[in-house]
């Protein structure tokens, strides 16, 4: 094997091993990293979810509070279910008995599901759960997306892959597009910072 190998030209050489590392690294670690911190993104706090029919909107990729990550997903009937990753804002269980009084409404309701809470107004609606020292919510709007996609949503959420992270974040040079805005703050109303339940450390509520 030894002189099969010795014998392979320099370039044919190059090839197989190119050919033997495709597939083992999707995309630039150190790359990548750069790339959210240059939006103001924790690395670690980028995270993905997959439900059909629906596609993250770039130009809504930024960071939450100090250093989490937003990203909004958009459905063919034109919902839109917003992912949130960020640390906690303090050290009691996110559950039911940590969100009296700060959803602004006597209507809210909050239930266990498995490993996740589901938190509902009248017009709203989210999932809420934990990875290691993070809090991650998936919220849509009651009226364009049902409970059973945002369940979808949060039961496919996961810390984005090196390929997953690449499709998400955009280039350091913008890539030929408009900066993406931060992920917590709304297209309407007074530009605040969104955190209805008090969940999140940082500039987010």
């Amino acid at each position: 094997m030894a002189h099969i190998r010795s014998a392979l030209p320099p370039l044919l050489l190059s090839g197989v091993l190119a050919l033997s590392a495709c597939g083992t690294q999707s995309a630039d670690a150190p790359a990548l990293d750069s790339r959210a911190r240059a939006l103001g993104i924790e690395p670690a706090m980028v995270y993905v979810t997959d439900v059909p029919g629906y596609s993250v909107a770039l130009q809504s990729v930024g960071v939450i509070g100090d250093h989490g990550f937003g990203a909004s997903y958009t459905g063919p009937d034109g919902g839109t279910i917003e992912l949130r990753v960020d640390e906690r804002a303090y050290a009691g269980p996110v559950g039911c008995e940590d969100s009296a009084g700060k959803a602004g409404t006597d209507q809210a309701t909050c239930e266990q599901e498995g490993n996740h809470w589901y938190r509902a107004t009248g017009t709203s609606h989210s999932y809420v759960l934990e990875d290691a020292d993070r809090v991650i919510r998936l919220s849509a709007d009651t009226g364009t997306v049902s409970r059973d996609v945002l369940r979808q949503a949060a039961d496919h959420v996961h810390r984005a892959s090196g390929g997953e992270a690449a499709d998400v974040l955009p280039s350091e040079d913008g890539g030929g597009q408009d900066q993406p805005q931060r992920g917590d703050l709304p297209t309407t109303g007074d530009g605040a910072p969104r955190d209805p339940a008090g969940l999140f450390a940082g500039t987010s509520g």
